[in-house]
């Protein structure tokens, strides 16, 4: 039903735009029925030219709502597309995932390294100090 919907919101809107430049164009002066056979304009009077300027803008203004509404439809497709691909989304989430998963093992080893390192750090002092003796003595021959 909705893609019924958005197919016929595209085609009204595209109709929109045919039939707006078509009028533009026709207003324009490009219009065979308005010149005088030996090829001289038609003089227009101030009230037409008026008028003729307005229709214009207002035909203007439709293509650009016309055009606004396209992007829109385009963007909500695109948005569409995107939350229904299911298998996308599950093979980035499972990229990202194992990425994440490395890091996370990476920081780890690190911190088991920097552990390791503090604890051969303290035991160094200790007995440098003459406090590992008691301490450690067992530990450490």
């Amino acid at each position: 039903m909705q893609q019924d919907d958005l197919n016929k919101k595209l085609d009204n809107e595209l109709e929109q735009l045919v039939v707006s430049f078509r009028d533009m164009v026709k207003a324009a002066g490009f219009d065979i029925s308005l010149r005088i056979p030996d090829n001289r304009e038609v003089e227009k009077d101030k009230y037409r030219n008026a008028l003729d300027e307005y229709v214009g803008e207002l035909r203007a203004a439709n293509l650009e709502r016309a055009c606004q509404t396209l992007l829109t439809l385009t963007h909500d497709l695109k948005t569409t597309l995107l939350l229904n691909d299911t298998k996308t989304l599950m093979r980035l989430r499972e990229t990202r995932k194992n990425a994440l998963t490395a890091r996370t093992q990476k920081i780890k080893n690190k911190i088991v390294q920097l552990n390791d390192a503090v604890s051969e750090a303290i035991w160094e002092m200790e007995s440098v100090l003459g406090g590992g003796q008691t301490h450690n003595s067992g530990l450490r021959q």
